[in-house]
């Protein structure tokens, strides 16, 4: 908790993402995060990617400053890998928060993900300002969960970020035993906060019964089941477990739909997704494909559907269970990471498990147990109800925003009250040369 009477922080954030329309969860956080500091009183101000033109948003006590990249990183970006080009842009981050600390210097830097830690930690040594960082995700062993080798590059950015320089927040209780497994980074220095949202916006029907009936007639019929998948087309989110464990409902219950929404993001993806559409071809007129939609209408997709699912390989929180729950929607979700420490199996949920592979390698959905896990629910509509209702309070109760920021605060407070740790000179100097 905040020390009593204790002065307002001015908060710096820098990050990767603002709001959801980037790519996902980091900027629904950033974006959950900066408004519900300054709901507690807090100055914010948010230095972030933009991959459009150079902004600058101001509400109340909120200012986010939108910063594309430069035309010399831009240029120079060509002849980099993934990773080059993002040390490449933290000097852009760099520069464009040095003008902010000149107009009023914060009292704590807050930094999101490995992708803004070198800037962060330049600026903090630079105005001798504590630094504090999120993590949202882990390539190491993660990745190596769905076949993937994780990226050197990355690795070598994630032993940065996790060496002990500064406190992290991670966003699971899975996710912070896996920096520690895997990094050895001090439980002194490891805070678990799970995400928040504002629920209102998914709990609340913004349309009228008849409106939800007519969107609703144009994917299925009125006795038709409608199960949801929301999220990236991606490999870890266990998208051939949906199209397997589809088939195996359908055999049992062919009224059944199901719409996955979402889009691919790599190569990879979208070869995953033709082979998959190929591999299950005559169940294609009972499983759609959305596409990408924008945040707010997957509200609109929650009210007419029956059932979510979230079958990931693995998932370091998962805003798409929290936001399904908030709809009123029982979840079909996996033991691995987030969603199990979100979803109260046999009372919001059912959690079905990840078999592991060999030793290092592959692991992969149960899919016979997703599919009994989905037949269960079908099976007993009244108690997929009274689950959706129950999972509705619960992110009301546990999952609230007021809850994540009053956290994020209480760590600031201990961060500001902690003895400075200087950062490591060479982090220094590679986010400046």
């Amino acid at each position: 908790m905040a020390p009593p009477n204790s002065p307002p922080i001015r908060a710096l954030i820098l990050a990767m993402e603002y709001t959801p329309n980037i790519a996902g969860g980091v900027g629904t956080y950033v974006y959950e995060l900066a408004r519900g500091l300054v709901q507690e009183g807090c100055e914010v101000e948010v230095v972030a990617y933009t991959p459009g033109e150079p902004a600058v948003l101001r509400e109340p006590r909120l200012t986010v400053h939108l910063v594309p990249p430069s035309r010399e990183s831009l240029s120079q970006a060509a002849k980099l890998s993934l990773v080059g080009g993002l040390r490449l842009f933290n000097e852009d981050l760099l520069r464009a928060a040095r003008e902010r600390l000149r107009e009023a210097k914060p009292d704590i830097i807050h930094f999101h993900q490995w992708h803004t830690h070198r800037a962060a930690r330049a600026l903090g040594q630079e105005a001798g300002v504590p630094v504090l960082g999120t993590s949202h995700y882990i390539s190491e062993p993660a990745e190596r969960w769905w076949g993937q080798t994780p990226d050197p590059e990355i690795l070598e950015e994630e032993r940065s970020l996790y060496d002990g320089s500064n406190p992290i927040i991670s966003v699971s209780a899975s996710m912070s035993r896996l920096i520690q497994e895997t990094y050895g980074l001090s439980p002194a220095l490891l805070h678990t906060i799970h995400c928040a949202m504002d629920a209102e916006p998914f709990r609340k029907p913004s349309h009228s019964p008849d409106d939800y009936a007519r969107l609703r007639a144009t994917v299925a019929t009125p006795q038709d089941p409608i199960v949801l998948y929301t999220g990236r087309l991606h490999q870890m989110k266990g998208i051939s477990a949906i199209f397997g464990a589809a088939e195996r409902v359908l055999a049992k219950r062919p009224q059944v739909r199901f719409l996955l929404t979402g889009g691919t993001d790599s190569r990879e993806s979208t070869k995953m997704v033709q082979e998959l559409s190929q591999r299950y071809a005559p169940l294609l007129h009972r499983i759609k494909l959305l596409g990408k939609l924008p945040r707010e209408h997957l509200g609109l997709l929650h009210r007419i559907a029956d059932i979510a699912v979230v079958p990931s390989l693995y998932e370091p929180f998962g805003y798409t269970v929290i936001e399904a729950m908030a709809s009123g929607l029982p979840l079909v979700v996996t033991d691995s990471g987030g969603p199990a420490e979100i979803v109260v199996p046999g009372e919001t949920g059912l959690i079905v498990p990840v078999k592991p592979g060999a030793p290092g390698g592959p692991r992969e959905v149960d899919v016979d147990a997703f599919a009994d896990a989905l037949l269960e629910l079908l099976a007993d509509p009244a108690r997929a109800r009274r689950m959706g209702e129950t999972g509705q309070r619960r992110v009301v109760e546990v999952f609230n925003l007021p809850r994540m920021v009053a956290a994020n605060l209480a760590v600031y407070h201990q961060v500001l009250r902690a003895p400075a740790r200087p950062a490591p000179h060479a982090v220094a100097h590679e986010a400046r040369s």
